[in-house]
């Protein structure tokens, strides 16, 4: 994330507490209120921390386990909203509004509104993420399959700039390791007519290629680009790049313009292979 105008510090990392922890770029900090507001996070004034969500106990997590319907599967805590249709389906806690359908799939921790169309041995990583899954080698989790992610952001200026998994804050794909995922992405920006150039001026391209996660998730990425609507015909000549932004993850980065403020979004389809032997 980049430091908003006018602060000299930005989130660093979320605890599993669901608090916020700020850096300076090289020391980590606790931001006041009106710095941890202005990232929209809730500030605590009790512990005078900055939280990106609330904490459960493990008695809050018994208690919300509800609203569910399983059929077919198994619910740890804190599950709400949830749907297993099938057998052997397993949420692995905190996972609100899923959707399920199949057969030994499972959902990790505190992953939300994400769906399963069909198919066995699905691995939900993703926020927001529908797959359909090819079937478990040696009945593995998440071996073969094809997901559908959205990624959406804002830029102000020319600066590079990560796109966000469901808008979240700090919120990107998750890397696999030992794997190669193939992945198309259409970006669209659309200006919205605060700063330079018109209302409605847009870019769109999409973004092919592969990448290969080794088993110490180093990657290696060969992607291409193409401009669906020429900047001459748009106004607006942007870019796009599939590409790492933590150690652990990756997803569209995108290039403004300056002065420009553009709103974004990146549909993506991924195809994963992941293999046992590690590489």
């Amino acid at each position: 994330m980049d430091y908003k105008k006018g602060y000299t510090v930005k989130p660093k990392n979320i605890l599993n507490s669901g608090e916020v922890i700020f850096t300076d770029g090289t020391n980590e900090i606790i931001p006041n209120q009106v710095t941890c507001e202005a990232y929209g996070y809730t500030y605590n004034s009790a512990s005078a921390t900055c939280q990106a969500y609330n904490f459960s106990t493990v008695l809050e997590n018994k208690f919300n386990n509800i609203l569910n319907n399983v059929s077919g599967g198994s619910t740890e805590n804190g599950t709400k909203n949830t749907i297993l249709n099938g057998q052997e389906i397993l949420t692995k806690g905190n996972n609100f509004n899923n959707i399920i359908n199949g057969e030994k799939h499972q959902i990790e921790n505190n992953i939300n509104n994400s769906n399963v169309l069909n198919g066995s041995y699905a691995l939900v990583e993703n926020q927001g993420e529908v797959i359909i899954s090819g079937g478990g080698f040696n009945e593995k989790l998440g071996m073969s399959q094809t997901s559908f992610i959205q990624q959406s952001g804002n830029t102000t200026d020319a600066t590079q700039t990560s796109l966000l998994t469901q808008y979240l804050p700090l919120t990107y794909i998750q890397k696999v390791k030992n794997s190669v995922i193939g992945f198309e992405a259409n970006v669209i920006g659309v200006n919205t007519g605060i700063g330079e150039g018109t209302t409605g001026d847009y870019g769109y391209v999409q973004v092919t290629g592969a990448v290969k996660f080794t088993n110490g998730l180093a990657s290696t990425y060969h992607q291409s680009t193409t401009h669906i609507v020429q900047s001459g015909h748009s106004g607006m000549n942007i870019t796009a790049v599939m590409k790492d932004v933590t150690a652990t993850s990756f997803g569209i980065a995108v290039t403004g313009l300056a002065e420009t403020y553009i709103q974004w979004t990146a549909d993506i389809k991924l195809f994963r292979n992941n293999i046992q032997q590690t590489f």
